[in-house]
């Protein structure tokens, strides 16, 4: 089966802009980080073999996105908030 140089190559380039680091993408596949560097820029191509292990490892990846995980906690936690004195001196002698 072929791959798709161009598409894995906008996978790799979305997945790198959301803030994976091309460093940590080429140690867990096992590719010099400058050869993909040079992939992801479209300087030259990878081996069938190599673009299959990055295009699988390409589709196990998942980035939470802080904003979602943000509002999900935020409406989980409303009614559960413990109120918190600011006064020192009388939080220490209770």
């Amino acid at each position: 089966m072929a791959y798709n140089n161009e598409s894995i190559r906008n996978k790799l380039i979305e997945i790198t802009n959301k803030g994976l680091m091309l460093k940590a993408i080429a140690l867990n596949i096992g590719l010099d980080v400058n050869n993909l560097s040079r992939f992801k820029g479209g300087l030259n191509s990878l081996k069938e073999s190599d673009v299959k292990l990055l295009s699988e490892y390409l589709d196990a990846v998942v980035i939470p996105q802080w904003n979602t995980i943000a509002k999900r906690q935020n409406t989980e936690s409303k009614g559960k908030r413990r109120k918190v004195s600011l006064d020192l001196l009388r939080e220490l002698d209770s």
